[in-house]
């Protein structure tokens, strides 16, 4: 059984939000069963690894953009002849 394809717009996104859900969901049951199984001080540093990680994405991505809208700006401005040279 297939879903199907011709959908409007708000029931494309009803239906990413639920994938989304349920992606964390399945996210978060995992981290409750690493947690129960390596302590308080395991869970501890996976949430200090975890905010590392972001914090690194964050940058990375923020950057990344910067760099592309700074290049898109295109070439200096050549510098312009006045009528009378």
């Amino acid at each position: 059984m297939r879903l199907p394809e011709d959908i409007t717009p708000g029931a494309a996104a009803r239906r990413s939000l639920l994938a989304d859900f349920l992606i964390a969901l399945v996210i978060a049951l995992v981290a409750i069963q690493l947690a129960a199984g390596i302590g308080v001080v395991g869970f501890a540093a996976l949430l200090v690894l975890l905010g590392l990680l972001l914090w690194i994405g964050i940058e990375a991505a923020l950057r990344r953009g910067f760099l592309r809208r700074r290049n898109r700006g295109g070439s200096p401005p050549s510098p312009s002849r006045s009528p009378g040279t």
